[in-house]
């Protein structure tokens, strides 16, 4: 494998790139709950956000709580905001990101809801 494959692999830009996940206990072990991401886009300084929370656990603040901490973390990056791609059935995303403590746009093209959330 190339070096350079191997350096992708390895070497992680807290900056550009950021994933925290949410675990449970279990006699077996920790089971992964739910997982957020955001990847930054240099060129625009926004981030691209998505995260799933496990059936059984949405409803519980969990979506609200990644996106607390992501938005933190990012904040502390210097990063400008978010965006998201949020089908327009999924209700339960939309109400999360509706309820960013921050400046939030949508537009609707194909049944697809693009979000833009400003830090500033």
């Amino acid at each position: 494998m190339p070096r350079e494959q191997v350096q992708d692999f390895v070497y992680i830009n807290h900056r550009t790139e950021v994933a925290i996940v949410g675990t449970i206990t279990e006699a077996s072990g920790e089971d992964l709950i739910a997982i957020g991401r955001y990847y930054l886009d240099k060129t625009t300084n926004m981030a691209e956000v998505a995260f799933v929370v496990r059936d059984n656990w949405q409803t519980k603040g969990i979506g609200s709580f990644l996106l607390a901490c992501l938005m933190g973390i990012a904040k502390r990056h210097g990063i400008r905001g978010f965006t998201a791609e949020v089908l327009r059935e999924n209700q339960p995303m939309q109400a999360v990101l509706n309820r960013a403590p921050c400046k939030v746009s949508t537009q609707l093209n194909d049944g697809v809801y693009s979000y833009r959330m400003d830090f500033v």
